[in-house]
């Protein structure tokens, strides 16, 4: 006699993942620490560089200079490295020399002035029956002809100045410049390495000679906030320093009720680091 047997059913799948208690918490943690920051009219918010790039190229090739250490301040317009670029400068010593080159010009001018005279004295002779219509005709289209040669070696001369101007500009892409004055903070390429469209970083540049201070304050507060406003910030050692309003968020965060206020701050004498705390009362 057979037992029956029952196999219970088996789902196959992923199994199913909540999402919605995760992102509660996530929202709850988000409005704790902003509730945090702020006590007592006091919110507590951190410097950052007033501008930082990672100086890149879009020409690929090899480092042959790098002329900068980190730590080390650049001006704006500064050279920091310099590609290989003997390629480059073949280039611009060809353009230049096409562009001084008038051996044409010269030809089609003195061929015109040729065909000038030509037609004016068959039109004198003309004048007095000693020559035809035919032969004014035949030198009047050679008179064009020439005219359309000059015309040609004055163009082609403008092409080639624009030829000597590209090779130029594409020399100077060689090398890679300082946008603004700053300090060298990390080097990404050594000299001899290789500049891809993939990797073309070469230096991250950072502005520290001013600082910006980033808080986020309740939006109930906001409004007493805007541009040019200065407000005083009490640093991590416990010095104070003054501070103008940057820039007011236009956005209110939907977590943590606050919006996000920039300060800029006088570093000019470099003594505040970015990455500090500062406290500011409000």
């Amino acid at each position: 006699m057979n037992a029956s047997y029952h196999r219970p059913d088996v789902t196959v799948g992923f199994p199913h993942f909540d999402v919605g208690p995760l992102l509660a918490t996530v929202g709850f943690f988000a409005v704790v620490f902003a509730i945090a920051s702020i006590s007592n009219g006091q919110v507590i918010g951190f410097t950052e560089a007033y501008k930082q790039i990672e100086l890149s190229s879009d020409e690929a090739g090899a480092i042959s200079e790098l002329y900068v250490e980190e730590g080390d301040a650049v001006i704006a317009g500064t050279v920091v490295a310099q590609l290989d670029s003997r390629v480059q400068n073949l280039q611009l010593e060809i353009a230049t020399k096409m562009a001084s080159t008038t051996s044409q010009l010269v030809a089609a001018e003195k061929t015109l002035e040729k065909r000038q005279s030509i037609l004016k004295r068959l039109q004198t002779l003309k004048a007095k029956g000693h020559a035809s219509d035919s032969e004014i005709i035949r030198a009047e289209m050679e008179l064009s002809i020439a005219e359309a040669k000059s015309l040609s070696a004055k163009e082609d001369i403008a092409v080639r100045e624009l030829e000597q101007r590209r090779a130029e500009v594409q020399l100077a892409r060689r090398s890679i410049v300082a946008p603004f004055d700053g300090v060298v903070s990390k080097i990404h390429r050594r000299q001899g390495e290789f500049l891809s469209p993939v990797k073309p970083e070469v230096v991250t540049i950072v502005q520290v000679d001013r600082l910006l201070a980033t808080f986020n304050v309740p939006s109930t507060q906001a409004s007493m906030f805007e541009a040019g406003a200065q407000f005083t910030l009490t640093l991590a050692s416990g010095g104070t320093v003054d501070a103008t309003v940057e820039r007011v968020g236009v956005e209110t965060d939907a977590q943590s009720g606050t919006v996000e206020i920039k300060l800029v701050l006088d570093n000019a004498d470099g003594k505040l680091r970015s990455g500090e705390s500062v406290t500011l009362n409000i």
